[in-house]
């Protein structure tokens, strides 16, 4: 027994992960070799070498797409070692050795990547386990975590917090996702540091300049969609001389009308226009960065929709699908969005030492929304809605060692256009912000302990008219009254985070946080037809914060065949804010009749499970698995929420035709389970949850290895094989129609 406990203590574990140093998304199939002994990086990109001999050991790393790697390591306690590889020459850089990594984060990874490429960011993100989407048709997408969308997610891009009118659920992210390479989902400990409102978690994109790569490259994306006819290109071009580097974007999409397995949705169609570019300079100790960003899009809203009178609506909803007959055609016109995000951010990074840096942030965006519908008396082309919100940030960040500490203030302030001959559907607002946060890492042997602390204070002043619908002019038409309201809103939030290494493939992930969310402008004042959702929504001014607690468990296996990553959390919310379907309420305007919708508050309990895993079957065999469900329960009357996803299966089986780099050629057969949600009240909707359904995609890939280090690669893929006819519970527009059809996606990427 003393013999055995000596060997022991005289050998360590190393643990790793690869990652492509242009993008940071985890390399599989790597040989990784310590010595006589020898591993493959698994499907996350990372290796385990356990029980090593104590002392000085030589790591190589070798993959024919990247240069060779080599390295000594003094290991002298279990370690853990993170590793950028690049195929241009001196492109091999270690990032970081730690103890052990502190947290999971969900990255999503390049094939996926690649095979999303030309969707929205809703779409990209759903092959990750606890990911779900809210629709409003096709083209309106915004990402569900653990049940929670709009604005309890943050979105950074680039480090800053993506501001826009995220309120409405027909108001998708104004994000090209063309314009990042990593994209990463975080549902732990560091998303407090960006926000105590991110109570679903945090999607983080950025595009990282390398400090190596001399020269110029250029890529070429494009594509083709049978359903809707749609064709993008997007082209990125980067030079990098000496210590400047420079990088730009352009995107540009068109599609008509959708169609379902049996019929066209009619005025679904949409062009985008996006542009990106970012400059950094970095030499020595300092580091200067400027980005500049537009994203423009002219998006059609089913006409199907908006219906004339309350009989109409209700046979409408019963039928469950369209009475007019719509053909193909490219038009967008009125119901219909016109978006416009501008950013510019400019940001400074100083080096003091190698365990000392400050950086700061400044940034202004601008989002420009304007709704149209359909009008009786004026032009069509004049918007029902026209909203302007800018937002200022500017934020200071000290980090030392595994130290962290910074300040964050926003100035945001939205106005509404004059000249739609509406009352605004918000009234304009100013809504100002502080926070100041602090984080810390220990180690503890296998141990890591994580701590967070935030305090938030928030301002809002709203000045707008009002319909007073208890009251009736002497001519009959409804009155107007002005409203005007300030309020504040302070609270504390914190996390602790834990993880422990059960062995040198298993380990065990707690992580505990209390969060808060003041409730939104929409949620507060709002009073009117929402244009997108067509639907009539009512705020309240005697809403309260949200208050959560969450508690969230994981158990991560990783090994060269098996992978497994498996969390189960529960979260409690103290006057959660909800949008509360009146199934025998309708409200009559000028411009139709539309169900009504109020903002509520009531305790809610959602808890869930997330479930991720990947299994090599045979050489070159693989397969792959998500499963996600999330309950949300209304604690005061003991019912279910609305607009909370189903269960939901996802999974995938590979044959790795080229054995010699399995990701460069391929074909995928992908299966996707929606269970209808059972966990529903019956009479609180207008209609009752769709039945379950099952889609198939099959997907063929393959990557060309051209002269002159060009590549070139092709895919094609059937999504919805069998041209299912089915309808998502979570798209708005259920109540009217079924989802898309079978579509046909064409793919080409070249690259120099």
């Amino acid at each position: 027994m003393f013999l055995s406990w000596h060997l022991k203590a005289q050998q360590a574990v190393l643990r790793g992960q690869i990652l492509e140093s242009e993008t940071a998304i985890p390399l599989s199939d790597v040989l990784v070799r310590v010595g006589e002994k020898k591993t493959i990086s698994s499907r996350n990109g990372e290796f385990i070498f356990p029980n090593l001999p104590k002392g000085k050991i030589q790591l190589t790393i070798q993959h024919q797409t990247f240069i060779p790697y080599s390295k000594e390591i003094d290991l002298q306690q279990d370690t853990s070692i993170i590793i950028s590889l690049s195929s241009q020459p001196h492109q091999i850089e270690e990032v970081r050795i730690a103890r052990n990594l502190s947290h999971r984060i969900n990255t999503v990874r390049k094939e996926s990547r690649q095979e999303a490429e030309g969707k929205n960011l809703g779409e990209m993100l759903s092959d990750i386990a606890g990911i779900n989407t809210l629709k409003t048709g096709n083209n309106i997408v915004k990402p569900i975590i653990n049940g929670h969308y709009g604005n309890r997610i943050l979105i950074l891009t680039q480090g800053i917090r993506h501001e826009s009118q995220q309120w409405g659920l027909d108001h998708a992210p104004e994000i090209d996702p063309f314009a990042y390479e990593r994209i990463q989902v975080i549902k732990h400990a560091d998303a407090l540091r960006y926000g105590a409102d991110a109570l679903g978690g945090l999607i983080l994109l950025e595009n990282p300049l390398s400090d190596e790569n001399q020269g110029s490259s250029l890529s070429v994306n494009s594509g083709l969609n049978t359903n809707g006819r749609e064709g993008y290109l997007h082209t990125l071009i980067r030079r990098k001389s000496g210590a400047f580097s420079v990088q730009g974007g352009l995107t540009a999409a068109r599609s008509g009308n959708i169609r379902s397995a049996k019929y066209y949705l009619g005025n679904t169609g949409k062009a985008d226009l996006h542009a990106n570019m970012l400059s950094q300079y970095h030499k020595e100790k300092h580091q200067i960065a400027v980005l500049l960003t537009q994203f423009k899009t002219q998006t059609g809203i089913f006409q199907g929709a908006h219906i004339g009178n309350i009989d109409d609506i209700q046979q409408r909803i019963k039928l469950g699908r369209p009475i007019e007959q719509y053909h193909f055609s490219y038009t967008i016109g009125a119901p219909k969005q016109e978006i416009q995000h501008l950013l510019g951010k400019i940001s400074y990074r100083y080096k003091w030492n190698s365990h000392t840096v400050l950086e700061s942030n400044y940034s202004i965006q601008k989002n420009h929304r304007k709704e149209f519908d359909l009008r009786r008396v004026q032009s069509e082309e004049t918007p029902m809605a026209d909203m302007v919100l800018t937002s200022q940030q500017l934020e200071i960040v000290l980090k030392r060692g595994t130290s962290l500490l910074g300040i964050h203030g926003m100035l945001q302030v939205n106005n509404n256009t004059p000249g739609t001959g509406t009352t605004p559907f918000i009234p304009n607002f100013d809504n100002h912000s502080f926070a100041a946060f602090a984080n810390h890492l220990f180690s503890f042997g296998k141990e890591e302990v994580q701590l967070g602390l935030r305090y938030d204070f928030k301002y809002f002043d709203a000045a707008g008219y009002r319909y007073d619908y208890d009251r009736r002019n002497d001519d009959g038409t409804i009155p107007q009254v002005l409203l005007k309201d300030r309020k504040t809103f302070n609270n504390l939030s914190g996390v602790v985070n834990s993880r422990y290494s059960i062995t040198p493939f298993l380990s065990w992930n707690s992580t505990l946080s209390f969060a808060w969310r003041a409730p939104s402008a929409n949620e507060l004042y709002s009073e009117g037809l929402h244009h997108g959702t067509a639907t009539y929504e009512i705020g309240d001014l005697n809403l309260r914060s949200e208050k959560a607690t969450k508690w969230i468990n994981g158990i991560h296996y990783n090994s060269n065949r098996f992978n497994l990553n498996a969390e189960m959390y529960g979260q409690l919310i103290k006057d959660y804010i909800y949008n509360k379907p009146s199934p025998k309420e309708f409200r009559q305007t000028i411009r139709g009749t539309f169900p009504i919708f109020r903002y509520s508050q009531a305790d809610a309990l959602f808890y869930g499970v997330d479930i991720d895993a990947s299994l090599r079957l045979a050489q070159r065999w693989d397969y792959q698995l998500q499963y996600s469900f999330v309950h949300a329960k209304n604690l005061q009357d003991n019912s279910f929420f609305p607009n909370i996803p189903g269960d939901r299966l996802q999974q995938s089986l590979v044959f790795r035709i080229n054995k010699h780099n399995e990701n460069a050629h391929y074909l995928k057969l992908k299966h996707q389970f929606q269970r209808t949600q059972t966990r529903f009240e019956e009479g609180s909707d207008f209609d009752v949850p769709p039945p379950s359904y099952h889609l198939f995609d099959l997907i063929y890939s393959k990557s060309f290895a051209l002269k002159e280090k060009r590549n070139l690669l092709f895919s094609i893929a059937a999504e919805n094989l069998f041209n299912t006819e089915y309808k998502n519970y979570l798209d708005r527009l259920r109540y009217y129609a079924h989802s898309k059809g079978r579509n046909i996606a064409i793919k080409f990427n070249y690259s120099l």
